[in-house]
């Protein structure tokens, strides 16, 4: 997949499907009718159905998606719940039996599924992060990690705006939807020194399947009896991909530092876990800082370009 298609994939909107379309789809598609509640996401539009055979997500993705990325999602689901390693959403299958939909919506080609709805919430509105909840991330993103290991499918080799190996490229093409001249020259500045710190140590960091994307937004979380939080599952396979795998703790403490309040060290704990239950090289230590500069870079660009 070319460098022209990542940047055409970074600049599409949400699927535009109004919850009446949405719901047609559920009752023709799945027999399925009740209320629903849209949920966040940076392009794909995901919809919770509290329905009377229970809850699910319905989600809707841009036909610009191959299917075989899709169905590596759907094959990795599978995997980790054969393996045991964490709880993931079961696909539930349509009418017809096919767990993946092509259909055509207001003139618009989109990608359809139906998923398990993981009862608990996502940490996301939460300003601190205690330091067993840290710990959790830490050792939940290497517990995946150390599953995905022995994943494999045709549809994890794909160009995505997400993978760190195309942050460089990606900041360089987004950087001019950033309009002040000062916080467009900071953002370049420290993406230019992470990519000198990375480039000495990418041919030796291991490479491998990951999620991706193990956030305070994609964590579901409870609280127990004592009022501490115990973890649910993992939602949201959608940047599942091969890459390096230190990419995916990168990932992790990036989004953790939206609940550290300006200390950068609040990430140590989610370090020390990962590394205690999926052992990490010298080399992707030393990258580790630079890939969550540059995913911090990213996310930023890629924000700003949607909110555009």
């Amino acid at each position: 997949m070319s460098f022209a298609t990542l940047i055409h994939r970074a600049s599409l909107p949400g699927p535009q499907v109004t919850a009446e379309q949405a719901l047609q789809v559920l009752t023709q598609h799945y027999g399925l009718s009740g209320k629903l509640q849209a949920l966040g996401s940076q392009q794909d539009l995901n919809y919770r159905v509290d329905s009377e055979r229970g809850r699910f997500v319905l989600k809707i993705c841009r036909g610009d998606y191959s299917l075989v990325e899709l169905q590596a999602q759907h094959a990795g689901l599978r995997y980790l719940a054969d393996h045991g390693a964490v709880q993931v959403p079961r696909v539930i299958p349509a009418n017809d039996g096919q767990d993946l939909l092509s259909l055509e919506i207001g003139g618009e080609a989109v990608h359809v599924r139906l998923l398990d709805y993981i009862e608990g919430q996502p940490l996301t509105a939460l300003d601190h992060l205690g330091h067993d909840v840290v710990a959790g991330f830490g050792r939940l993103c290497g517990e995946m990690d150390l599953a995905l290991a022995g994943f494999d499918h045709p549809g994890l080799e794909r160009t995505l705006q997400w993978d760190a190996r195309h942050a460089s490229a990606l900041i360089e093409h987004l950087l001019p939807v950033i309009e002040d001249q000062r916080q467009r020259a900071l953002i370049a500045e420290a993406a230019a020194q992470a990519r000198l710190r990375l480039q000495p140590l990418l041919e030796k960091l291991p490479v491998q399947a990951i999620h991706m994307d193990i956030t305070d937004d994609n964590v579901v979380w409870q609280r127990d009896a004592r009022r501490h939080w115990q973890l649910q599952g993992v939602i949201d396979f959608g940047d599942l991909v091969r890459t390096w795998r230190i990419t995916d703790l990168s990932v992790t403490c990036a989004a953790l530092l939206h609940h550290a309040a300006g200390d950068p060290f609040v990430i140590l704990p989610a370090v020390q876990a990962y590394h205690a239950v999926n052992p990490l090289q010298h080399e992707e230590l030393l990258a580790l800082w630079p890939l969550i500069v540059a995913r911090a870079a990213v996310l930023v660009l890629s924000g700003e370009q949607q909110v555009s």
